[in-house]
């Protein structure tokens, strides 16, 4: 009996704990809580959104997918990077960085600059030079493209970058990588010849290890704060890229500690494959990092968005005359806003003024645009769509609003309303829909 009493008290506490994860967690009202306790909940609640997210996703399917197009891109992208880095004059740091970076497969860069090179002489022997430049160009683009439509896909974000935008984009990412390779390798040599000039090199040894051991870190912080606030459509804010940066870039690092140094326990791998392990190693190296890098995307979004899912349960469950009543209030800010010839608001600026989960908000604004009582507005400059009244905002009554939704959808089924059997019941229906009457009397069975 104990034990069943014993067992049962640990279920309960599971399924508490589940609980408390899933809904009382998003019940929380963090004002009433000390800064500190706000902290970790926050941090505990933006660990669950990516999570989740890391699921919902398939993020490891988006990975493979990467993957695959990294491989097609990878010798374009190398070439445009070690161009760019021999018209700055550090050619050799890039390459002696990449083979550092693939020191468990040092039998596959020879292979891969030689690629490289043979790939640079054709862009520039080729019949126009321009075709050559060109091509490299366009497939490093069609790489990004892959990768920013899968930020854009964590972001929930429909619309992409114009051509121009993405080039700009796409060109100041490849420009930024060369220069932080130069100062992974500049800054150690830098440190360790001013520690020299000073006489004080033996004293503070274990500050430039201590230097040494973080600037790869530091290096990788940056890189990846820069890559999730340019990469997806829409504004991310810096607070939120930069944490998602220093725990992607530090989970990448140690991600490559791990991969170096557990090639010693696959000699009997690589004694089977000989020098073809070197590919599905590779394989193995990218699908892991795009599931880092996709991760951190996910890490961005939720630390971004995380106080819009709040009562998310509720949301997906909310009736239907209470979600009439937040169609009317966002209807109503979004008027009140054109009204006062104020700038439109985007989704988040109307959840935040109305108090009102950012997924409800969403749901409500693509329903007034599908009825074309809402117009979305793509500002110049603006990557993050605003709204405002399609219509008169003299001609939009509530009548009118909640007719619309009502009228809004399919009424194609197979159900014929002008059959004699169910003639009455729609032609009745109509009737009290029109003269607003409710048949509180009348019984569904003698329809």
């Amino acid at each position: 009996m104990a034990a069943k009493t014993k067992k049962k008290s640990l279920s309960e506490r599971f399924t508490k704990l589940y609980h408390f994860f899933v809904v009382d967690i998003w019940h929380i009202t963090e004002t009433e809580l000390s800064k500190t306790t706000r902290f970790f909940l926050r941090l505990l609640k933006k660990l669950i959104l990516s999570g989740r997210g890391f699921l919902d996703h398939n993020l490891s399917a988006k990975a493979g997918s990467l993957t695959y197009y990294t491989l097609m891109a990878v010798v374009p992208i190398c070439a445009l990077v070690i161009a760019i880095g021999k018209g700055f004059g550090f050619q050799h740091v890039i390459e002696n960085w990449a083979a550092n970076i693939f020191t468990s497969q040092k039998e596959l860069i020879p292979y891969v600059i030689q690629f490289v090179n043979n790939y640079l002489e054709q862009a520039q022997g080729g019949v126009f030079l321009g075709i050559g430049i060109a091509v490299l160009l366009w497939s490093v683009m069609s790489a990004f493209r892959q990768i920013e439509s899968n930020f854009n896909n964590i972001w929930n974000v429909k619309k992409s970058r114009s051509i121009i935008r993405q080039f700009t984009t796409y060109f100041s990412l490849m420009l930024l990588t060369p220069i932080l390779i130069v100062l992974s390798s500049g800054i150690s040599i830098f440190f360790n010849n001013q520690l020299k000039e000073l006489g004080i090199a033996e004293h503070f040894s274990f500050l430039y290890e201590f230097i040494m051991r973080l600037t790869p870190y530091f290096l990788y912080w940056v890189l990846f704060t820069f890559i999730f606030i340019v990469i997806p459509n829409t504004k991310v804010q810096f607070k939120n890229a930069l944490f998602a940066g220093i725990v992607v870039g530090t989970a990448f690092q140690f991600f490559q500690w791990l991969y170096v140094n557990g090639q010693i326990n696959l000699t009997k791998y690589n004694a089977v494959y000989g020098s073809f392990a070197a590919i599905p190693l590779l394989l193995f190296w990218l699908q892991i990092s795009w599931l880092i890098v996709l991760y951190g995307a996910e890490l961005t979004f939720a630390s971004q968005n995380i106080d819009n899912y709040n009562f998310e349960k509720e949301t997906a469950k909310i009736s239907r005359r209470y979600c009439d009543y937040a169609t009317i209030i966002i209807m109503r800010s979004i008027i009140l806003k054109f009204q006062k010839g104020e700038p439109p608001m985007n989704a988040l600026e109307i959840a935040s003024k109305n108090h009102t989960p950012i997924r409800l908000v969403n749901q409500i604004l693509d329903l007034l645009v599908d009825i074309k009582i809402v117009a979305e507005i793509y500002t110049p400059g603006e990557v993050v769509k605003t709204y405002q009244p399609a219509l008169d905002i003299n001609a939009i009554t509530v009548q009118l609003l909640l007719e619309k939704i009502e009228k809004h959808g399919s009424e194609n089924f197979k159900i014929d309303h002008y059959s004699k059997e169910f003639e009455a019941i729609w032609k009745n229906l109509q009737e009290w829909k029109e003269k607003d009457i409710i048949p509180y009397s009348i019984l569904i069975k003698d329809l």
